[in-house]
Order: structure tokens, then C-alpha cells, then sequence
């Protein structure tokens, strides 16, 4: 499309689109101002209007009108593009049909309806009025109520769904939004007797909702527009319009669970705060914050009791992420860049972000200042755990067992042998040895926790040094029956390995185990060579069936029990969470039917 790029860059004003970010001076025939890149008290950030470029001369960021908005906003060629088409009114020749921007801009627009509904009923109702106490009484003044929109659902059925109908929406686009459910009573409104927080997008568009419950018997205290057209929870991250700027000039972003977290943080002077809206940080919203060009993105979780608990947990979810995100950029399949780093910081007992922000600004800057790399929260939060029982053998390889997993999945050699070197002055072992056991991730994996590598009617893999776990056993036999595959009803993402996920998307797409790149046909060949034999008489696929059922229901049970305690311990913005844990009870409760019958028929084939 080098047609519509060339007409939206003649047509698009550079100095009023950069003037709109940054104070600008006339400068001669150029403009300057302070860099938006970098800290700077001397300007050296210049537009050149008849080049239609900009740079800086203290860090070198440079480019045209699209550059700008894709360093600025975080976003891909193809979304600046639409942007700055959509604002020089130029049709472009390829990309999204009409009819779809089209109703994207009306969804947009009943979002800003909505909006000043929710304003309006703050302002203009006594329960309203009410909300509108409790949030002073939180410390959150009224510069932060009108820079972040904070607004109140009437404790009304169908109140905003009347006021969308008067403006003229159609049914079809009230419930497109997700802020009118369709139950058994007709359509209602989703948001009723809640504190309202919009949630935008970079650019500052509103493209859903979150509420805070305002009576303890109402059920979530936190609930969140529903995935749309224009809102995917896990892509998003709360305040990042208001954040970007000052994380951009920090290099650094800190990440808080809820919104009015998020927004104290803000008033102390954190302008660098957004929310992960309940979860600590997704793959998705990693890669956003790392397409900003960041140094550090720092978590910063609870300090109540269950947070204490669960950190942990979430570091090393964290570092999952983190590996597996580093790992697709490696292969190509998203921003090669990955040069955010995350780090992790636990507050004191019984605090938030909240609570510091508004009585202890200064501890709260010295805890994010001193958070750790994740591996090495993870890592000593390990130790933690073993704290007394490394002196003993047995204390050291149990604790090896746990960390070296964690460093199998590490793909910087770098780092990998920085924490070897760590993990070798904790247990005494020399980095040699410990280097040779992480180059053996088989050896130094445990099989699944309740999970047994035996399946009803499934003869078990050969007993070698370690015991192969499910998914081991699964992708060794579909090595040697790729056709099954197809057959298998099974989401990539219940393999941990990445390898094996590829594999597995490799074949389920029609392809042998010939046709596969070079190392994911050594990985295939390896899981081959230790492919067991079927039992006598039995069907292979029937066989395979099952363990990807076992494999299946051992991950949705594990979510199932991660998703439930978060639920219960949540103090921030969960909305969402209730929905997943029905909504995993349900798959949980298909697959275990599904096992049962496929179990019930094998045996009956044996009879």
C-alpha cells in the first residue's frame, strides 16, 4: 500500500500532530520542544514541517509522521496507518473493509454515550452523590475524578439501555458494547449500583468499563466489560494513555493490580502506574509495554496475606511469560526487540500501592527502585522456602529440583549463566555440573503434580531415570502416529513446551515428521526413540486420545484451582475472574465426560 502511505503523509500535519504531544516553538523554518523520548531540560527535539520529519538531537529518535505515532502510541505500521488515514479523511485502497471501520467508530461513539451517562448519574443522582463521597473518602481528589472519568451505574435495570434507545442505538449495537446483557427478563444493564472507571485504549479512546461494587451483597466486587470488538482484557492495560509519556521518559513502567491503585499512584506523583486489571502481567500486555522501548517494567504485588502467599507463584508465571515471549521473538513471530526487563517488588504486610501512594510516597519509590530482576525474585523466594535446609543434601537437591527448571526454560545463555553462577553459591555445586543438568531439561523435570504417567487403559511409558510425564509420552506417540493429530481435539497452549506446541501445530496441519524444520525434527526423533509400544490389541489413536484428555483435564483442574484462589483472595480489580471460574468448572466437567466415555468405550472393546 506504498500509495496510501505516500497520500497520508502528504496529507497529515506533522507539526500540529506532534503539537498535540509536545509544546512546540517556532524555531526558523523548524519547531522545537522538550524530547518525549528522553529527560531533557534543554529542547533538542525538532519538526521539520517541509521534510515532514522529526529528531532529536540528545537521542537520536527520529522519523516521519507514522514513526512518530508508532513510538508514541506503541503501535505496528499498519494501525498508524489507519490512525492518521482515519484523521486526514483519506479511504484507504487496502486493509479493513468500510463496513467494519464503520461500526468500530460506532462503537466508539456509544462508549462516549455511555460515558457521559455514568457522568452524568455521579453528579446528578443522590446515590450518585453518595459514590461520589466514598471516592473522597479513598483520598482521590477531583483533578484525578475528571482526568480519569470516574463516573456511577444507577442502581437501575435498563436505565442506560433506555438512554442508548433515545440516542438512537438499535438493539443489535446496545448489546454489541457489552454493557446490555440479554437474560432471561430481556436485555439489562450490565452495570448497576457501581463505582464506573472507563478503560481506554493508548490513544485515550474509551473501549469498555470497569465497576466497583458499592454494597457488600452484590456479587463480584470488581467486574469489567465483557471481550469486544474493541476491548480484549489481556491486551490491555489501564492507564496506559495517561502512563505512557512519563514511562517512556523513565524507560520504566510499574505495573498495580486495580484501577484505584493505579489512579493513587497517579495523584502522588507515579505517572508512570498502570493496571494489569487483576492478573499480574499478561504475554499480550508485556508486549506492549516492550514495543514502548522500556528498560523496566516492575510489578508491584499486594502485601495483604494472600499476596504474600501467591508471589511466588506469580514470579514464576511472570518469568514464564517473559521466556516465552523472548522465545517468539527469536523465531520471528513478534518484535524481535524483547529488551524489557521485569522485575518484581512485594509490598509490606497489609499494603497496596493504594495505602503507600497516599502515606508513604518515599517507600513506596524505594521499593520500586529496589524490586528484583523475576528470576532472581523467583530464585530466592525458592531459598526462602529452604531457608535452614540447604546445609543438608537432601535440602540442596530439592531445592534444585525446584530452581533448575525454571533456568531450562531460560533462552539467554547470558542470563542463564549468571543465575548458574547463583544457583552454584547457594548449593556449592560447581556451574559445570549444574550447567549439564539444565541442558537435560528431561532429568530435572518432575511428572505433573497429580498427574500419574499411567492412564486408565493406557500402558504407561518405559520406566527410565525420570518418569516421562503425560505430555512427554503424548508427543512421543504422535511422533510415530502423526496422523492422529488432526483427530485430536487439543489447544497448543496445554503444551508447556514450546517445541512441542510447534510440533504439535506442525502436524495437526498436515505435515509428517520429515517435513519439520531441523530442530524441531531432532526434538521429534528424540520423543521417537522412547515411543513405547501400544499393549496388544490396542488402537493407537484410541490411546492417544485418552492421554491428551488426562493432559487436558490436569491443566483446566490447575487453572481451575489457580483462577478459584485468586478469586478468593482478590482485594483489587478481579472482573472477569467469577466468569472464568464457571466458565472453567464447565470445560473441566466436558473433559472429564469426555474421559470417562472414551475410557467406558475402550473397555468395552475389550470385553
Amino acid at each position: 500500500m506504498p500509495g496510501d502511505f505516500d497520500l497520508v503523509k502528504e496529507r497529515v500535519d506533522i507539526v500540529q500532530l506532534i503539537g498535540e504531544r509536545v509544546p512546540l516553538r517556532k524555531a526558523g523554518r523548524s519547531y522545537s520542544g522538550l524530547c518525549p523520548f528522553h529527560a531533557e531540560k534543554t529542547p533538542s527535539f525538532s519538526v521539520d514541517p517541509d521534510r515532514r520529519t522529526f529528531h532529536c538531537w540528545g537521542c537520536s529518535e527520529k522519523g516521519d509522521v507514522f514513526d512518530w505515532l508508532m513510538k508514541i502510541d506503541g503501535i505496528d505500521k499498519a494501525e498508524a496507518l489507519r490512525v492518521l488515514a482515519d484523521r486526514a479523511g483519506v479511504p484507504l485502497t487496502g486493509g479493513r473493509p468500510p463496513a467494519e471501520r464503520d461500526r468500530e467508530k460506532r462503537l466508539l461513539a456509544a462508549h462516549e454515550t455511555a460515558h457521559f451517562y455514568f457522568r452524568q448519574a455521579l453528579r446528578g443522582t443522590p446515590t450518585g452523590k453518595a459514590a461520589a463521597e466514598y471516592v473522597t473518602s479513598r483520598g482521590i481528589d477531583e483533578k484525578m475524578v475528571e482526568q480519569f472519568g470516574v463516573a456511577y451505574a444507577p442502581d437501575l435495570p435498563d436505565g442506560l439501555l433506555g438512554y442508548f434507545r433515545k440516542k438512537g442505538y438499535a438493539d443489535e449495537e446496545i448489546l454489541s458494547t457489552g454493557l446490555v446483557v440479554q437474560t432471561e427478563r430481556g436485555l439489562l444493564d450490565r452495570f448497576r449500583d457501581r463505582l464506573i472507571v472507563p478503560i481506554r485504549d493508548a490513544r485515550g479512546r474509551i473501549i469498555a468499563f470497569g465497576g466497583r461494587a458499592m454494597r457488600a451483597d452484590q456479587r463480584g466486587k470488581y467486574i469489567n466489560s465483557p471481550q469486544t470488538m474493541l476491548f480484549n482484557k489481556s491486551a490491555t492495560l489501564y492507564a496506559l494513555d495517561a502512563a505512557k509519556a512519563e514511562a517512556r521518559r523513565q524507560s520504566e513502567a510499574v505495573i498495580v493490580e486495580g484501577y484505584f491503585d493505579a489512579i493513587a499512584c497517579h495523584q502522588a506523583g507515579f505517572t508512570n502506574v498502570v493496571a494489569s486489571m487483576g492478573t499480574a502481567l499478561t504475554e499480550d500486555q508485556y508486549r506492549t509495554l516492550d514495543d514502548l522501548h522500556l528498560e523496566r517494567a516492575v510489578v508491584a504485588f499486594d502485601g495483604d496475606a494472600a499476596g504474600q502467599r501467591s508471589a511466588e507463584a506469580r514470579g514464576k508465571e511472570l518469568a514464564r511469560i517473559v521466556q516465552r515471549a523472548s522465545l517468539r521473538a527469536r523465531k520471528g513471530t513478534v518484535t524481535a526487540r524483547t529488551g524489557l526487563g521485569v522485575y518484581v517488588t512485594v509490598l509490606p504486610p497489609d499494603t497496596d500501592p493504594d495505602d503507600l501512594a497516599r502515606t508513604d510516597p518515599p517507600q513506596l519509590r524505594g521499593l520500586i527502585g529496589a524490586a528484583k530482576p523475576v528470576l532472581e525474585f523467583v530464585i530466592d523466594a525458592i531459598a526462602n522456602r529452604f531457608d535452614g535446609r540447604l546445609e543438608s543434601p537432601d535440602g540442596r537437591r530439592r531445592f534444585l529440583a525446584e530452581a533448575l527448571p525454571i533456568l531450562a526454560d531460560e533462552h539467554d545463555v547470558l542470563t542463564r549463566e549468571l543465575y548458574l553462577g547463583r544457583l552454584s553459591r547457594l548449593t556449592g555445586l560447581d556451574q559445570e555440573t549444574l550447567r549439564a543438568q539444565v541442558a537435560n531439561p528431561v532429568a530435572i523435570r518432575p511428572a505433573p503434580a497429580n498427574v500419574s504417567p499411567r492412564t486408565d487403559g493406557v500402558r504407561a511409558a518405559p520406566e527410565r531415570k525420570q518418569t516421562t510425564s503425560l505430555e512427554r509420552y503424548l508427543m512421543a506417540q504422535l511422533t510415530k502416529f502423526p496422523e492422529e493429530a488432526v483427530r485430536l481435539d487439543l489447544d497448543p497452549a496445554d503444551l508447556a513446551d514450546p517445541d512441542h506446541r510447534a510440533i504439535f501445530e506442525q502436524l495437526r496441519g498436515g505435515l509428517s515428521t520429515a517435513d519439520l524444520p531441523a530442530h524441531l525434527a531432532a526434538t521429534a526423533a528424540t520423543l521417537g526413540a522412547y515411543a513405547p509400544e501400544p499393549g496388544s490389541g490396542a488402537d493407537p489413536g484410541h490411546e492417544i486420545e485418552i492421554v491428551a484428555l488426562r493432559l487436558r483435564e490436569g491443566n483446566l483442574r490447575g487453572r481451575f484451582i489457580e483462577v478459584r484462589a485468586a478469586l478468593a483472595r482478590a482485594d483489587g480489580d478481579v472482573g472477569g475472574l467469577d466468569e472464568e471460574v464457571s466458565r472453567l468448572a464447565r470445560d473441566l466437567e466436558e473433559v472429564q465426560r469426555s474421559l470417562q466415555r472414551s475410557t467406558v468405550l475402550r473397555g468395552t472393546e475389550q470385553e
